[in-house]
């Protein structure tokens, strides 16, 4: 067996070509998208993910604002830098760059930020919508992982779904949102002993544990659909979480890294912030 390979450039073209022309109809009413991205010291991959989002926002008319802070700033700073943006009525959308360093782990953004303007579902308000099966803001990467599965086609109801990984801001909600689509979902960890024990009874994978190949092609069930959303640079380049290689051999559909999930994360990102500019006009 050869697995299909899931297609995120096209399925994220899908999706933008909708966000521009509900853009254009926002701008057509003096109604300007804006996403604020609050940066931190000079992190090589925030910037790397800022200039990306800027290169997919642009085309489709939302604005990229960029706020940069010292990696020694206080959390009193950090928190009134959120506020101010909070209370900004000209801002549709806020993004913090995460994981926080450990000197601003007590900052409470979560509860600063304006659910509205949650895009990346970070808030307490939005976590508890989600978990009540409540429409409201969803993390971004969760959100694309389960928006690929339904670009397929794939059914989620009454199959074995196992995630790795219990990120606040994957692999939890990724189970959340499986379980609204009606699978029996298992959630594993860092502590899950024999790993592949469940993996081998998952017919839907999705894989966010952030580790090399972590998943190898002998712990993927066949015919099983995979996705993988993990991001790793390695000296010969970018690679997910799943053996891709290996695992296609084994699954029906998958996702590839680069190329999967990732461009349907900023999809969706700006997707919610459209719809965020959309509430604000009403």
């Amino acid at each position: 067996m050869t697995a299909a390979i899931i297609d995120g450039k096209a399925i994220a073209a899908g999706i933008l070509d909708d966000v521009a022309a509900r853009s254009a109809l926002l701008r057509g009413v003096d109604v300007h998208p804006v996403v604020s991205f609050i940066m931190l010291g000079d992190s090589a991959p925030a910037l790397l993910y800022a200039n990306r989002l800027e290169r997919v926002a642009r085309p489709v008319g939302i604005e990229v604002r960029r706020f940069s802070l010292p990696d020694i700033v206080s959390v009193s700073e950090l928190e009134r830098t959120v506020s101010t943006l909070s209370q900004d009525s000209a801002i549709d959308g806020i993004l913090v760059q995460l994981p926080l360093p450990d000197h601003l782990s007590e900052a409470d953004i979560g509860n600063l930020i304006d659910p509205r303007k949650d895009v990346d579902g970070i808030t307490v308000q939005n976590a508890g919508r989600l978990y009540l099966g409540i429409p409201g803001q969803v993390p971004s990467t969760a959100l694309a992982m389960v928006e690929l599965l339904d670009s397929c086609g794939i059914d989620g109801t009454g199959k074995d779904a196992v995630v790795v990984g219990r990120s606040k801001i994957v692999g939890h909600p990724v189970a959340e949102l499986l379980i609204q689509r009606n699978a029996t979902v298992t959630v594993t960890h860092s502590q899950t002993r024999n790993l592949a024990r469940n993996t081998l009874h998952a017919e839907i994978l999705m894989v966010a544990a952030g580790s090399p190949h972590l998943v190898t092609g002998d712990m993927v069930r066949a015919g099983a659909i995979v996705v993988d959303a993990g991001i790793n640079a390695q000296r010969d380049g970018i690679v997910g979480d799943v053996d891709f290689e290996a695992a296609r051999r084994v699954a029906s559909a998958i996702t590839p890294v680069p190329g999967g999930v990732g461009p349907v994360t900023n999809a969706v990102l700006l997707r919610s912030v459209v719809e965020s500019a959309e509430r604000r006009h009403e």
